[in-house]
């Protein structure tokens, strides 16, 4: 008797996305470490953002990373139907200490899971038909603020004066007209604590279920 050919299992994508400081990343990461046998391929936007090297001391001082134009979403997509589609790919790196965009940086290997994180992700049109789940990650202003200036004093050398006014004049700016309302097309809200993690667990288990059945 013939043997039906195995169907091969269908990629998941899963978008995760929020306030700038919400957490994100640390979400993502706690998210691979619990579906580390699935192996996840993780891919973030912000290694997507668009060369600056080439911009002036006080064009650079005026960057607005936090709106749509700043990020390569065009290659975001090409990369994310390749990692559906079964391929590698090679995802660039941006270079915050001299603004450029370092391509080819790092190899990401395919998964039946891919989770994407960043600001702005649920945003672009021409991302929105590649996420399978939305994760909208939430975190107060204020929480998100002092998340945000003890991040950016720490790893990029800034003052607590220049994080605050960035955040006010440009990043909540942004937030409240790009990202906010994307929170309502989201599949699951995490309201982000590190130390309450159930729905972490809770979330981790509905992607699994995705990704095995």
């Amino acid at each position: 008797m013939r043997q039906k050919k195995a169907l091969a299992r269908q990629t998941v994508l899963v978008g995760i996305s929020g306030g700038s400081a919400a957490g994100k990343t640390m979400v993502t990461g706690l998210l691979a470490e619990a579906l580390e046998d699935i192996s996840p391929a993780v891919v973030g936007v912000d290694r997507y953002f668009r060369d600056n090297s080439h911009l002036s001391s006080c064009e650079l001082a005026k960057l607005n990373y936090d709106i749509p134009e700043a990020i390569n979403f065009d290659q975001l997509e090409k990369d994310l139907k390749e990692l559906k589609s079964g391929n590698k790919i090679a995802i660039p790196y941006y270079n915050y200490s001299t603004h450029s965009a370092i391509p080819d940086a790092e190899i990401i290997n395919p998964s039946r899971l891919v989770i994407v994180e960043g600001i702005l992700l649920f945003h672009p049109e021409n991302i929105e038909p590649l996420i399978d789940y939305r994760v909208f990650v939430d975190a107060e202003r204020e929480e998100r603020l002092r998340r945000r200036i003890a991040r950016d004093t720490v790893e990029r050398g800034r003052t607590e004066e220049s994080v605050i006014h960035q955040f006010n004049e440009t990043v909540e700016p942004a937030f409240e007209k790009y990202m906010l309302p994307t929170r309502n097309s989201a599949d699951f809200i995490l309201d982000w604590n590190p130390v309450n993690t159930e729905d972490l667990a809770k979330l981790a288990y509905k992607i699994k279920s995705l990704v095995l059945y």
